[in-house]
């Protein structure tokens, strides 16, 4: 029989317990060797139940939002292998808890009241790039701004629009980021994910129903582990130049200098938000800490002493202003987690 985890290996061929909860085992040479069996099973009972994750409980994730508001997490790790995912998947689903897969925190708000489920955040294991050809593949943890000017280094366009959008390639791929006309999914190959059996599982660029912000991993809920990308072949020098032009486009349009989860609301067919937004007499409003940026309307500001609940409740008058003046349902792209 043989038994293995960890550094753990023991190999025998016969066990004899005694009355006194004692026994020996003999080797392939004849020896015995006493082993105190009780004392055995359960040390090793121990380790095979040892959890391999890093589990905190009540974790503050101001610090890891961009709006740098919100409470804690009723638990928090962050994870290296595909293994621990499952393993923390698994505690959540016995516990009838939700889990949420937590890039760099820039699209999303945890309630003052906190999350009542697990917040899981990948490790810089999960961030790795490699480029064959033009086929270009990232990990899910990969900031986007990373991939964006990778390509570029290597002389490739497709993503080069996007190296202002402050996220990692997991969220831009669940939300089907864009910016300046370029979405993420436009030079999709396929995506990689793992779902609540530990499947691997790999789809195309048509499986993923993307659309606009939307993919299919709102739905499933399964956790992205990678994406290859089918770029084409550009001038470094050129594609530069369309880089540093649209980020110098954020710089001179965009509130970077506050605390922000970026476009508050999703496109409409009618208008863009900022444009109703700013028509509805909003630019500028605020609740607690929570304004509407003067510089762009589609934008929510933390001021200074904003807290979530300002920043949801400000959304929520916004939409109801907008509805009331156009017939305009607003939608938000932020997403709020947790009771507000």
């Amino acid at each position: 029989m043989s038994m293995t985890h960890g550094i753990l290996t023991l190999k025998f061929t016969a066990l004899h317990l005694n009355s006194k909860s004692g026994g020996h085992f003999r080797n392939r040479k004849g020896r015995f060797y006493f082993i105190n069996v009780i004392a055995f099973v359960l040390h090793l009972s121990k380790l095979l139940n040892m959890s391999s994750v890093n589990l905190k409980e009540n974790y503050s994730l101001r610090h890891l939002i961009s709006f740098r508001v919100g409470g804690e997490a009723r638990f928090f790790c962050e994870i290296e292998t595909n293994k621990q995912f499952l393993e923390v998947k698994n505690k959540a689903i016995q516990q009838n808890k939700p889990l949420f897969i937590l890039g760099r925190g820039t699209n999303v708000v945890i309630s003052d009241k906190g999350f009542d489920g697990y917040i899981v955040k990948l490790s810089r294991s999960f961030s790795e790039l490699s480029i064959e050809g033009s086929i270009l593949k990232a990990k899910a943890a990969t900031p986007i701004s990373r991939i964006a000017r990778y390509s570029i280094q290597n002389n490739l366009s497709g993503m080069h629009l996007l190296a202002g959008i402050p996220g990692t390639l997991g969220g831009a791929i669940y939300m089907n980021a864009g910016a300046y006309g370029q979405d993420i999914s436009q030079s999709v190959i396929e995506v990689k994910s793992i779902n609540d059996q530990g499947q691997i599982i790999t789809r195309d660029k048509s499986a993923c129903s993307f659309s606009y912000r939307h993919s299919i991993f709102q739905e499933n809920k399964e956790c992205i582990l990678e994406a290859s990308f089918q770029l084409t072949l550009g001038s470094k020098d050129a594609l530069e130049k369309e880089m540093n032009t649209v980020m110098q486009k954020r710089r001179d349009f965009q509130p970077l200098e506050y605390p922000n989860a970026g476009s508050v609301f999703k496109r409409t067919p009618q208008d863009f938000p900022g444009a109703l937004v700013e028509k509805a007499g909003l630019k500028g409003f605020s609740i607690g800490g929570a304004m509407v940026s003067p510089k762009h309307a589609n934008f929510i500001i933390n001021t200074g002493n904003a807290t979530a609940q300002n920043i949801y409740d400000l959304t929520s008058v916004i939409i109801e202003t907008v509805f009331k003046q156009t017939g305009i349902q607003l939608e938000r792209e932020i997403i709020f987690l947790g009771d507000f």
